[in-house]
């Protein structure tokens, strides 16, 4: 019995290197050949990474897996990937039960899959930004959530501790030196790729705790350090210093900055 498979080949905008195979039907034996040749092709033309999306397809075997190994194997040595998408709950036992899962990745979507390459790939920064109102309640929902994101890129707990450390310090400098009231907002925003994390958090200050706030930043040597900080928030700031790798601060009448860049280490 012949292959009875259809594979339809898509380009993904804006993004040269990325082919999208969609699969109908079942994956035989005799598909081996029609998945050799459709990969060669794939090859030819210079892309590197397969979506495979297996949503209509329920039989695979084992000869055809061995054969999308193959072709894996051809795509990394590209510097490439070949990864599954869209699967039923059938069909990913069976992939698991045949130790596939060891070997591919699988995205629960074709945009899902997409992103990946682009992080892993291509190592595209994502950009993530919240503005919220000066209240110290809205901070650790914030520290824990930059945290989770950081795990889910790859970080470590080590990485996500500091990180998660550096926003909470940053973000309750800017609640307590900042403008109070509802019409107030401060800016946090994130920008991470698989090497490092940017973090940027803007407030408008408040005149009254302003001298306050640029005495801190002072070294205590200096000639200008008349006002003692505040014993907590300049640990605050010091323990900043020796979690990150980068630390400014921008300090005007208009509003404050502080910008940190975290290298990951795990």
């Amino acid at each position: 019995m012949g292959s009875n498979v259809n594979i339809e080949i898509k380009d993904v905008p804006r993004s040269d290197g990325v082919v999208l195979l969609h699969f109908q039907g079942d994956l035989i034996s005799d598909s081996v050949k029609q998945i050799n040749e459709c990969f060669t092709g794939i090859i030819t033309k210079a892309k590197n990474y397969a979506i495979v999306d297996l949503s209509q397809t329920s039989t695979i075997s084992s000869a055809a897996l061995g054969e999308f190994m193959g072709c894996r194997k051809r795509l990394v040595e590209k510097g490439g990937d070949l990864v599954f998408t869209g699967l039923k709950l059938e069909m990913r036992t069976k992939l698991n039960l045949m130790g596939a899962t060891k070997i591919f990745r699988i995205h629960s979507d074709i945009r899902t899959a997409i992103n990946a390459y682009k992080w892993d790939i291509e190592r595209q920064p994502e950009k993530i930004h919240v503005a919220f109102p000066p209240y110290l309640k809205i901070v650790p929902p914030l520290r824990q959530l930059v945290s989770r994101i950081a795990r889910q890129k790859g970080y470590g707990n080590r990485d996500s501790f500091r990180i998660e450390t550096i926003v909470d310090e940053i973000c309750n400098n800017a609640v307590e030196h900042g403008k109070v009231g509802p019409e107030e907002r401060i800016d946090l925003t994130v920008i991470i790729d698989p090497d490092k994390i940017e973090i940027d958090v803007r407030n408008m200050s408040d005149p009254a705790k302003i001298e306050s706030l640029t005495a801190q930043l002072l070294p205590e040597n200096s000639k200008n350090h008349k006002i003692k900080p505040d014993v907590k928030r300049g640990r605050g700031l010091t323990l900043i210093k020796m979690l990150s790798d980068e630390l400014s601060v921008e300090c005007t009448d208009q509003g404050t900055s502080v910008r940190v860049k975290k290298v990951r280490e795990e």
